[in-house]
């Protein structure tokens, strides 16, 4: 039997070697008109151009979370499916962002380069850190790693605040509607929305400066809902005390465009790339695939 056709872009290393078990992979560019399902990785996702050239294209299937690189109402005009790995990696995208806020409030990036550089000198290898404990945490984003994010701040005596479209009478922390009063107010503000073109630029340099000069951004959203260049000039300037960023807006992003900023902890796109979560999301996408080519109702269907 024909294996069905499967774009995958971008390239997916070693799990093409599974999807080439029960399917053709191809890669982009291509001339094969006979792809009817494409597997992406959200912020790459498959553009409105490479819709055009893929006539019989039904089913598009997010390893991970995010579906910013698709033109999502473009998709639904084309009748194509769009499935992503909802609630798979939460937790672990929640662990980078408490990682960051510990790195930045303790210094932990400074604390490693004077170690490392041979500049150790007592009694204080940097200066004065902050204390976890009694601060206020702004936490732009209640869905479930915002959640997860303030499940775990709970424990370091933490007061949580947060912001999103609209209230959730559910939840036990304190709504604030205006994102900048809440960047006000906070000390650490940390950005947990969802990558798409409602949560561009959110985040911009009246926010930056709203949070301060003692103030601390964290990011694992999107590089996109980040005003980077007003970022970059904010630390360079001291009006904002420190950031700690997990996502940019080039990825990967040129490490010359960070030589010279200080008061920064970087990773580059850690976010969810656990063995856990990736295991857990090679098997949604193959089971989102085999139930489309089965025709049965897809297991994670974009809501």
């Amino acid at each position: 039997m024909t294996k069905p056709a499967l774009l995958v872009h971008p390239p997916l290393g070693l799990f093409e070697t599974r999807l080439a078990g029960d399917y053709d992979v191809v890669h982009w560019p291509t001339d094969r008109t006979d792809i009817r399902a494409a597997v992406t990785i959200g912020h790459v996702g498959v553009s409105n151009a490479m819709i055009d050239k893929l006539p019989e294209l039904r089913c598009i299937v997010c390893f991970g979370v995010g579906v910013d690189g698709i033109d999502r109402a473009y998709a639904e005009r084309r009748g194509i499916a769009i499935t992503h790995g909802r609630e798979i990696n939460h937790e672990d995208v929640a662990d980078v962002a408490i990682g960051l806020m510990i790195a930045r409030l303790r210094l932990f990036t400074e604390g490693e380069r004077v170690l490392r550089e041979g500049k150790w000198t007592p009694p204080l290898a940097v200066p004065p850190q902050k204390r976890l404990r009694g601060r206020n945490l702004g936490i732009v984003g209640m869905g479930a790693i915002g959640q997860a994010i303030a499940q775990r701040t709970q424990a370091f005596g933490i007061e949580i605040k947060w912001h999103g479209p609209r209230a959730k009478p559910d939840l036990a922390y304190a709504y604030e509607p205006d994102l900048l009063k809440l960047a006000e107010w906070a000390d650490v503000l940390a950005v947990a929305v969802r990558g798409d073109k409602t949560t561009e630029g959110i985040i911009t340099a009246g926010v930056i400066n709203a949070l301060g000069s003692d103030g601390v951004l964290i990011n694992v959203s999107r590089g996109s809902v980040v005003d980077e260049e007003a970022l970059i000039a904010a630390l360079k300037s001291g009006a904002l005390g420190g950031a700690g960023l997990d996502v940019f807006v080039e990825e990967p992003t040129p490490n010359s465009r960070w030589a010279d900023v200080p008061n920064t902890t970087l990773t580059p796109h850690l976010g969810g790339g656990t063995r856990e979560a990736l295991w857990a999301g090679s098997q949604n996408v193959l089971e989102n695939l085999r139930r489309f080519y089965a025709g049965e109702a897809l297991l994670t269907p974009l809501g």
